[in-house]
């Protein structure tokens, strides 16, 4: 017969993997964020063979709150994260966009081939 493993315990190491993840998404370390969320989903399959009979409600409830609280923090340090990436992208991509107009080696005008940051032919 397999042992079930306390859900108290599990709570904790849970709450544990959230603080972590919230550290390394301040620091905008991406390793450590995509290992983490490996152990979040990890996570998952042994929530569901927990055992929650022996322990105490109000504390697997405080623990579920602060689990709640610390996983709504992390979505909006991400959402943040990406919000921050798409206006860097935007503000880079836009000068790309616009067309100068330069003077040829005859004197004409004419259009410049675009001389952005980034190279776009591939």
């Amino acid at each position: 017969m397999k042992t079930r493993q306390n859900g108290l315990s599990l709570l904790l190491a849970l709450k544990e993997t959230l603080q972590r993840e919230k550290e390394a998404l301040i620091a905008n370390d991406s390793v450590a964020f995509n290992n983490i969320v490996t152990e979040k989903q990890a996570f998952l399959s042994h929530l569901e063979e927990a055992s929650f009979e022996e322990c105490n409600r109000v504390a697997i409830e405080k623990e579920v709150n602060e689990i709640k609280e610390l996983q709504e923090c992390n979505v909006l340090l991400t959402r943040q994260a990406i919000s921050y990436h798409d206006s860097v992208l935007d503000a880079l991509s836009e000068g790309m966009e616009k067309k100068s107009r330069t003077y040829s080696k005859k004197g004409q005008l004419s259009p410049a081939k675009n001389a952005g940051l980034f190279n776009q032919s591939v």
